[in-house]
């Protein structure tokens, strides 16, 4: 695998990554994993029986590539390698591409992102107009293809991707554990947030998610309810921004920005809040709304790809138009001024996740995918 999660290194402590990759490594003979990071001066890690992961260690992002490509190719030269999988169709596609070639060893590509005819994602960066080339190219060339929705399955489908490559499969998440709410820490997150209220936003604060549709929406809610706080929770490259904005906004009072949270203790502020709120540009999947519907929790999203396939309108949440404060902040009232609302929407959601994302089984479908790679 060529990865970009720097959670496998240890590096950040948020979301299951690593648990899932321990989990992977059991169906195999070898998971070796190389993992885009700079200037660390870190070892390779066995970090499960089975799994390795190695950091390129790279002195800048240009060396990304070579550096995994590096990297990738001692791997190969000291064990027969059956699959490359990439994260995405960009860089660590590329360097995939480039083993792919090398030593006729099969390239799966994931898109857990919505990069294809998204005017939102080009909108995010000039250079995002060069991977986009880029992303057209080592999809055209991967062996298979993993996407996290149906919407980006047809997408693909359209740019003429034969259907047969792809397959849908979401990324696991296990269910049970946003049951395990520690009720004590539970109390002590109302009380410290004195019952008001909770509205959780759980991601990287990046222009993607679009947080400041969120601030101004809430701006608007203020005036017709105040008894609430927002709970930012993540870190990006947007933090000054943001704070910025919340102060121009006199909501001080209203959004904490909490910063990167254990994944462990992620659940307990799940069990808290009231609801979720995803008000971005683009999603593919929407990893936290299964893991707040997990939690009995619904939510409010806008009417991204993968939101519109995990959110059933007025039943296990809300879908509102992308970028339209008014909108989002008349469903926000909804679930403010209506508790029981909320309850029975987040016990909805948890209904339908609960039958359509067990772990276990989605781990089986991602391993049956590469044995079919491989025998194909």
């Amino acid at each position: 695998m060529i990865s970009l999660d720097r959670n496998l290194l240890g590096l950040k402590k948020e979301g299951d990554t690593l648990e899932r990759h321990k989990k992977y490594a059991e169906f195999t003979e070898s998971l070796d994993v190389i993992v885009f990071n700079r200037n660390n001066n870190l070892v390779r890690q066995e970090k499960f029986n089975k799994l390795e992961v190695y950091p390129t260690n790279s002195f800048q992002k240009i060396n990304y590539i070579f550096d995994a490509y590096k990297i990738g190719t001692e791997i190969c030269q000291q064990k027969k390698i059956d699959l490359v999988d990439t994260q995405d169709p960009f860089l660590t596609g590329l360097a995939g591409y480039f083993l792919k070639k090398k030593f006729k060893i099969p390239l799966e590509v994931h898109c857990h992102g919505d990069f294809f005819e998204n005017k939102y994602w080009l909108q995010e960066s000039i250079s995002n107009y060069f991977y986009l080339l880029l992303g057209k190219f080592i999809i055209k060339r991967a062996d298979a293809i993993r996407v996290v929705s149906q919407g980006i399955k047809d997408k693909l489908v359209k740019m003429g991707i034969s259907e047969d490559k792809i397959k849908v499969i979401s990324t696991p998440v296990d269910l049970d554990k946003f049951q395990m709410i520690d009720l004590r820490k539970v109390q002590e997150i109302k009380s410290q947030y004195k019952n008001k209220k909770i509205i959780l936003f759980i991601g990287t604060l990046n222009k993607v998610k679009n947080i400041p549709l969120l601030l101004d929406s809430l701006a608007l809610v203020k005036r017709e309810f105040n008894n609430f706080i927002c709970l930012l929770v993540g870190e990006g490259p947007e933090i000054n921004n943001l704070k910025l904005k919340i102060s121009n906004l006199k909501l001080e009072d209203h959004i904490k920005l909490l910063g990167s949270i254990r994944h462990d203790e992620l659940v307990n502020y799940y069990g808290a809040g009231d609801f979720l709120i995803l008000p971005s540009f683009s999603e593919s999947f929407g990893k936290v709304i299964v893991e707040a519907a997990a939690s009995d929790k619904p939510a409010i999203a806008t009417k991204t790809t993968g939101a519109s396939e995990l959110i059933r309108d007025k039943e296990t949440g809300y879908l509102t138009e992308i970028n339209n404060k008014e909108k989002l902040a008349e469903k926000i009232l909804l679930f403010l001024r209506d508790e029981n609302l909320s309850v029975r929407m987040g016990q909805k959601a948890r209904e339908l996740i609960s039958s359509k994302f067990k772990r276990d089984k989605i781990i089986k479908s991602i391993i049956a995918f590469w044995q079919e790679i491989c025998n194909n």
